[in-house]
């Protein structure tokens, strides 16, 4: 399937006094592991020829327990590795990269260590939207977060101007080798080491219904939206 076809269910919010182990945030409810795994029983039951499984974008540690904000997907086998590598680097640094901006000025991943850094992945030039750019500017404008664009292929040099921050092209070696490319753009939130904190499945809007949980995202959500 491809990774816009993320199916996402709500269940009743779980009231619960124990501590120490893990709860999920699926919208706005928030479960505990039992709870979730019955969910994913009755789904698999439905999609009986698919995989029901979730996605962890965000963890956030709360008191002595730890809270994982997850969509739930339903994909074929095959599918799992190649269309969502990027949430295997949650709580990681991603794989550096070096490439030239259009004026040939080289440009890594550790230009950008320092500040909280959103990282755009993009298949296609044409994906790169007007309003993303607006958005990604007024977000560096407050000097207090770096941006960047990768882009799997070529052609989007026109664009690049509108844009105060990187736009970088032909990035599909990168891609391969250790991300697979994304069929539709997702947005990434780097901490000032470089380590993926969020996951952005699609660019913010305030009908959102998937919101940050850590007040730091959240204050970068409320810009791009």
């Amino acid at each position: 399937m491809k990774p816009e076809q993320i199916f996402i269910f709500v269940m009743l919010l779980c009231d619960t006094s124990i501590h120490a182990q893990t709860f999920y945030k699926i919208e706005n409810d928030v479960v505990d592991e039992s709870t979730l795994n019955e969910g994913l029983d009755l789904m698999a039951q439905e999609y009986s020829q698919q995989i029901v499984t979730y996605k962890t974008f965000e963890r956030v540690q709360a008191q002595d327990s730890v809270i994982e904000n997850i969509s739930i997907v339903v994909l074929d086998e095959e599918d799992d590795d190649r269309v969502y590598r990027v949430f295997d680097f949650l709580g990681k640094p991603l794989p550096g990269f070096s490439f030239e901006d259009d004026r040939g000025m080289a440009v890594t991943n550790t230009d950008f260590l320092g500040k909280y850094t959103v990282l755009g992945l993009y298949k296609e030039p044409g994906q790169l939207r007007n309003s993303y750019i607006k958005a990604m500017n007024d977000l560096i404008e407050t000097g207090r977060y770096n941006a960047v664009a990768l882009i799997a292929k070529n052609g989007a040099k026109k664009i690049t101007r509108k844009a105060d921050f990187p736009i970088l092209n032909e990035c599909i070696g990168w891609y391969i080798e250790n991300l697979s490319i994304p069929e539709s753009p997702k947005f990434l939130v780097l901490d000032e080491k470089g380590k993926l904190r969020f996951i952005f499945q699609d660019f913010p809007d305030k009908r959102s219904t998937n919101q940050p949980i850590d007040s730091r995202i959240m204050a970068i959500f409320d810009i791009l939206k």
